[in-house]
């Protein structure tokens, strides 16, 4: 997300604030040859995040997922973009979140309507703030938020 950028009081804090148990890191071969670290949580209410690190110390992705019918998956999500990143702007990333909702909707529903899938797969305009992006994917009865970073090599 930027140089230093660990993310370990955020994820202390969503993990406590949304009763995440978060498991030990991992590191995973990528198919270039390099290892990343991974630290992966889950909620008992089904909400899910995934941290990345590219050189095992900078936080450099975070997703976060929740279900379509879960009354409180875009509280989660908005938490989510509350990323402590010197230069995101929160707010804008909150609103930005909310009208990418809408419109990851409005989309499913029309691709559901001209195909007869229900298993469609739509995703958000990308949101740009700081040395940050965002993108929301909706897949069927899925949100995942995609937060990238500058740490990503």
């Amino acid at each position: 997300m930027a140089t230093g950028y660990t993310g370990k009081e955020f994820l202390a804090g969503l993990s406590k604030d949304w009763k995440l148990k978060l498991d030990k890191p991992v590191e995973q071969e990528m198919p270039d040859g390099e290892k990343r670290t991974y630290v992966h949580g889950r909620s008992g209410s089904g909400v899910t995040v995934s941290a990345g690190y590219a050189d095992h110390e900078d936080m450099s992705s975070l997703l976060c997922k929740t279900s379509t019918n879960q009354s409180d998956g875009l509280a989660f999500l908005a938490a989510c973009t509350g990323l402590d990143v010197v230069g995101v702007d929160h707010s804008k990333a909150s609103s930005w979140l909310e009208q990418a909702k809408k419109e990851t909707d409005s989309l499913y529903e029309k691709k559901v309507a001209e195909t007869g899938n229900k298993k469609e797969y739509v995703v958000s305009g990308v949101f740009t703030s700081g040395p940050v992006v965002m993108v929301l994917h909706r897949a069927y009865d899925k949100y995942s938020l995609r937060i990238l970073g500058g740490a990503v090599t």
